[in-house]
């Protein structure tokens, strides 16, 4: 490995590790899951707001408007959640990459000492976009700017959190690297990363939304034709989305280097194997969300919910095991602290 990459990597932190190891990857994973769903949950409830308000407006159907106003009330909700949530893993994160997380976090400093300012105003944004509903009806144009706006920040900030931790996957380019807007074409994979992550919280909303009016229709039999409406809306945009994701997980996959990439591709059998779980998974997911949503059955409420938490857990996992393919050679030169620790006393 080349000297000047390794002299770019700081030694770990002295303090060793306060847990073992295997304990907090497999809480960087459950955590960094519970986080990134209601992340996807916030941004697709939003996006789905200023589109069905937008539609509501050309078509000049209050239908539309009524099912705005709901995604607008529970992406306020899921908001908060996301935010209380991400704490975890942003915690474990720099336990178990300190010197990588760290490093690629100092390359875009500006940019992440932005997020506090951008979320703040986005989530300031969600609130009067929410509240001013039905003050501002006849003030159509400027309740929608607000939305808009709020959108387009929420769609903006994973741009900051994808440099990141792509970055730190790439030590061997930090000393050519300079600043967060030119990382943004310097580093492979973050435009792949950012389409499958943005088509996977579009298709996460769309999925929200189905299961929870399903689960209304299942309490009160009966439901509002605005709320029946969106209940079959979201179920056909989680079908057309997750079919997409078929082509863009691929995408994503060959953005890989080769070597990493052959992992997936039959060289690992435990990754290939995950791999090949995930994409028959999908499938089914996708076979189940369109008999909900062009055939309304109410059998595949549970299965879908089933099945959608395995997706959601074998790619948390695949997401973890990437990560570790990458910086094991750097890892393996720069061990972490309580591996040094435990090798210096055998």
């Amino acid at each position: 490995m080349n000297h000047l990459v390794l002299a770019l990597i700081s030694s770990d932190n002295p303090l060793p590790i306060p847990a073992p190891i295997g304990l907090l990857e497999i809480l960087i994973v459950l955590t960094f899951i519970l986080h990134i769903i209601f992340v996807n949950f916030t941004i697709s409830l939003t996006a789905g707001a200023v589109g069905l308000e937008i539609t509501g407006m050309m078509k000049k159907n209050s239908l539309f408007d009524k099912m705005a106003q709901i995604c607008s009330f529970h992406a306020s909700i899921h908001k908060s959640i996301a935010v209380v949530l991400g704490v975890g893993p942003l915690l474990i994160v720099s336990v178990l990459y300190t010197q990588y997380f760290y490093s690629s976090t100092i390359l875009i400093g500006k940019a992440w000492m932005s997020l506090l300012i951008l979320l703040i105003a986005a989530f300031l944004l969600l609130y009067i976009y929410k509240f001013t509903w039905v003050k501002f009806q006849t003030k159509k144009l400027l309740h929608l700017s607000i939305g808009l706006l709020a959108m387009l920040i929420l769609f903006f900030v994973p741009l900051i959190f994808i440099v990141n931790v792509t970055s730190m996957l790439y030590p061997d380019r930090w000393g050519e690297a300079n600043g967060f807007f030119e990382s943004l074409f310097y580093y492979p994979q973050i435009w792949q990363r950012y389409l499958h992550f943005m088509l996977a919280s579009l298709a996460t909303g769309g999925f929200y939304m189905f299961v929870y009016f399903a689960y209304l229709k299942r309490k009160q039999k009966k439901l509002e034709q605005h709320e029946q409406a969106l209940k079959l809306f979201g179920a056909k945009v989680g079908f057309w989305i997750t079919i997409t994701q078929l082509v863009t997980g691929f995408l994503l996959l060959f953005s890989f280097n080769t070597n990493i990439r052959m992992l997936y591709l039959g060289e690992d059998l435990l990754l290939t194997s995950l791999l090949i779980i995930s994409i028959v998974l999908t499938v089914i997911l996708c076979m189940l969300l369109y008999a909900a949503g062009y055939k309304d059955s109410a059998n595949s409420f549970l299965a879908s919910i089933l099945v959608f938490m395995f997706v959601i857990g074998i790619m948390g996992w695949m997401r973890h095991e990437l990560r570790e393919a990458y910086l094991s050679p750097y890892l393996d030169e720069h061990p972490r602290t309580e591996e040094r620790l435990e090798s210096t006393l055998e």
